[in-house]
């Protein structure tokens, strides 16, 4: 039985490209980079600046970028994010502020891109809820032959963590792709396999703890992960945050559609044990109500996308401080 391989190693900032070299060649992209034209990169970037355990860190991605050169001169390098979701923040100016662009100029062949400004292509996603069509970037059909995920260890309200999967979100280019979280843990293993995502690094030198994604507690763990699958990446990663994968409800599902492997196909290396930290999921009043908007379509389009919703978003941030200010 071929297994999937997770490597798990403390952080070293001080060498971190010698570092994700050296993962690369044991997870099997090193051999994938050398055969491709193009790879996409993934950062979580669900803040309009840079924020410790909320986004990941443009040093991790330059560190990337520059082991994935030093495999493959002429490979094309694109990262990218969509733009905030519900119209938060514009992401060109969030990468801006963040020192994405400065790839462009450093490194040949490096291209930052906003997903939500790029041609879309349509594509039909089925569902136990029906079936779901959602535009995507026509880049990762057309252009890309791979695509890596770069997410922190983070506790999400919502989806109770966020990892490489729940990272990928933000390639849905439509800022109101909460129209579609009734479905979200049907869709997001699927938007991962027609999207290519093969590989996953975690940028783990600070988490977000208690709550999340953009409210929470940063804490360092100074953790690196990588793996050759999302899926044997979130479970091991979920297994280092002390939670059981079974319990989250979008790896149950990648995992009984065969998006993600089954633990005996997993080959993880490493201090695991000896790296691991309970990270803890803390709602507050706030989160009930929103729990029951994103696992409901109806209760969605009244709160988000009818003639109400200014008026209902008033009234809760009298109450409560906005996780993104205006």
């Amino acid at each position: 039985m071929q297994k999937h391989r997770v490597i798990v190693d403390r952080l070293d900032d001080q060498a971190l490209a010698d570092q994700l070299h050296q993962h690369a060649g044991k997870i099997g992209l090193d051999a994938a980079v050398k055969s491709a034209g193009s790879v996409f990169i993934k950062p979580n970037l669900t803040y309009p600046t840079y924020k410790p355990g909320v986004t990941t860190r443009v040093e991790f991605v330059e560190a990337l970028v520059v082991a994935l050169r030093r495999i493959n001169p002429s490979l094309q390098i694109l990262v990218g994010d969509g733009e905030g979701g519900y119209n938060s923040f514009n992401m060109s100016d969030a990468m801006r502020a963040m020192g994405f662009y400065d790839l462009e100029t450093k490194y040949p062949g490096v291209k930052v891109v906003n997903l939500s400004a790029l041609p879309r292509t349509e594509v039909l996603f089925h569902t136990p809820k029906g079936d779901v069509p959602i535009s995507v970037p026509e880049i990762f059909l057309k252009e890309v032959d791979f695509s890596i995920s770069c997410p922190l260890p983070k506790i999400h309200d919502m989806t109770k963590l966020t990892l490489s999967y729940k990272n990928l979100w933000g390639c849905l280019p439509d800022t109101m792709r909460l129209q579609y979280h009734y479905a979200f843990p049907h869709l997001i293993s699927q938007i991962a396999d027609i999207l290519k995502f093969r590989f996953a690094f975690l940028d783990g030198k600070t988490g977000l703890d208690r709550n999340g994604p953009m409210v929470g507690v940063p804490i360092n763990v100074d953790w690196l992960v990588s793996a050759d699958s999302l899926g044997a990446f979130d479970m091991t990663v979920s297994r280092m945050m002390g939670w059981d994968w079974r319990k989250i409800e979008h790896l149950q599902i990648a995992r009984k559609n065969g998006y993600a492997p089954s633990p005996e196909e997993i080959d993880v290396t490493g201090p695991l044990d000896e790296l691991r930290r309970v990270f803890t999921l803390h709602r507050s009043f706030w989160s009930y109500p929103a729990l029951l908007a994103f696992r409901s379509r109806r209760l969605t389009r009244f709160v988000y996308l009818s003639v109400f919703s200014k008026f209902l978003h008033d009234v809760m941030y009298t109450f409560r401080k906005r996780p993104i200010s205006p």
